[in-house]
């Protein structure tokens, strides 16, 4: 199970760089000034995120061995919140909680990653 974890892990940093300058350019597109393809960018960086999520929780034990690196609950407040204002429609809120929730937890999952396959 563990080499499984580290396989995935392994994908993971060769992903991480890709979702994190996508969500990085989302927030400014959704700050400054959208495009016309930003909706299309968004739904991609929330998959992105979502499957880093999912590889969060099959990894957890792993990522958590060594004390807590990503803190589950703090994560999943994230999920609420940004379920809220994507609610409200309101795209400087999006930006913002994609800004503070999800680009911590990508750095995180990019450094525990690399720390775990020493890369």
């Amino acid at each position: 199970m563990q080499d499984l974890q580290k396989r995935i892990l392994e994908e993971l940093i060769d992903y991480s760089p890709k979702i994190i300058a996508g969500t990085k350019q989302v927030i400014d597109e959704l700050r400054v000034a959208k495009k016309k393809d930003t909706e299309e960018l968004f739904n991609l960086v929330i998959q992105g995120i979502n499957w880093e999520i999912e590889v969060f929780n099959h990894c957890e034990p792993l990522i958590n061995s060594k004390g807590k690196k990503i803190d589950k609950s703090k994560m999943a407040k994230a999920v609420v919140r940004l379920g809220k204002v994507l609610q409200d429609k309101d795209d400087i809120k999006i930006a913002a909680c994609l800004d503070v929730d999800f680009m911590s937890f990508l750095k995180s999952m990019e450094t525990a990653a690399k720390e775990i396959c020493q890369k």
